[in-house]
């Protein structure tokens, strides 16, 4: 059954995007959609340590840039994030905002607008899409993932 929780992010939904999320080695990927300029759905999948929560009403983003996810948070208008985890979906709606950023990222303010939880009884989700960060560049990923979440840490709106 769908539920409306609101306009925040669920407490499930902010342990998985936490710091001790960069460490594992298998972690969730969230799916980020977005509308192109002719109105088209794209998918975009992003991990936590592309991602950073201000609060429970604020997600920021670090893409790589010319990706068509970021053109289309560029461009406004409203997001979709998905987060699947064993007894639930989460959508969250987003409006965007860029931030100033380095130039090999493009960075954007995600202010949470809608939450939605789709769980139903007797039809459990058991699993999401997931990766895996292999050893040896398990550890420079984890130093990556960490310096860009500095990044958004510290990043201003344009």
């Amino acid at each position: 059954m769908a539920e409306q929780p609101g306009d925040r992010l669920p407490s499930v939904l902010l342990r998985a995007l936490d710091d001790a999320a960069l460490e594992v080695t298998e972690q969730p990927a969230f799916l980020l959609v977005t509308t192109d300029e002719n109105g088209a759905p794209r998918i975009g999948m992003v991990g936590a340590g592309e991602l950073l929560v201000r609060d429970d009403r604020t997600l920021r983003v670090a893409l790589w840039p010319g990706t068509h996810t970021a053109r289309n948070l560029g461009r406004g208008g409203t997001a979709l994030f998905g987060a699947v985890s064993p007894g639930s979906v989460v959508y969250v709606r987003l409006r965007p905002e860029p931030l100033d950023t380095p130039a090999d990222l493009e960075c954007f303010e995600l202010t949470v607008t809608g939450v939605r939880e789709d769980a139903h009884a007797g039809m459990a989700v058991t699993s999401g899409i997931t990766f895996r960060a292999e050893h040896p560049g398990h550890e420079e990923a984890v130093a990556t993932w960490r310096h860009r979440r500095a990044l958004l840490t510290n990043a201003r709106r344009a």
